[in-house]
């Protein structure tokens, strides 16, 4: 499968680096897979999600789409071409699903895509065959 976004050696922290959240994180996520981020609280999952959908910055290490850097892509424009992001308790349109707030998202940001229905969904059946 093909790989879509990868972290090689990424390193987070806040103040110091003796302080970090995250330390030499290495890896890939494909295409077509469901993928859980799971951890007790405080152990960084919201710091890697912030950094998958170029949010923030890693202060080590890179982050790669279809093996281009983010900083060279530039965060706005990957953020603006590339990602989604549907936060957990706001900014959603509450009378719409969730695949109706991702595609208006892509119509207000003027993404094209042949099918974005298609494109935004996804059928976990098909990542257990």
């Amino acid at each position: 499968m093909k790989k879509i976004l990868t972290f090689e050696d990424v390193g987070y922290w806040y103040k110091t680096k003796e302080e970090s959240i995250l330390e030499n994180i290495n890896y890939s996520f494909e295409e077509e897979t469901f993928y859980t981020v799971v951890g007790s609280s405080g152990s960084g999952k919201t710091t890697f999600l912030s950094l998958a959908a170029g949010l923030d910055r890693p202060k080590s290490g890179g982050i790669f789409y279809e093996g281009s850097s983010l900083e060279q892509i530039g965060l706005s424009n990957y953020r603006n071409k590339f990602v989604s992001v549907v936060f957990q308790s706001y900014n959603l349109l509450t009378y719409m699903t969730a695949l109706q707030n991702v595609m208006t998202a892509m119509e207000i940001t003027k993404v094209s895509h042949p099918n974005k229905k298609r494109f935004c969904a996804f059928d976990a059946r098909k990542s257990r065959d």
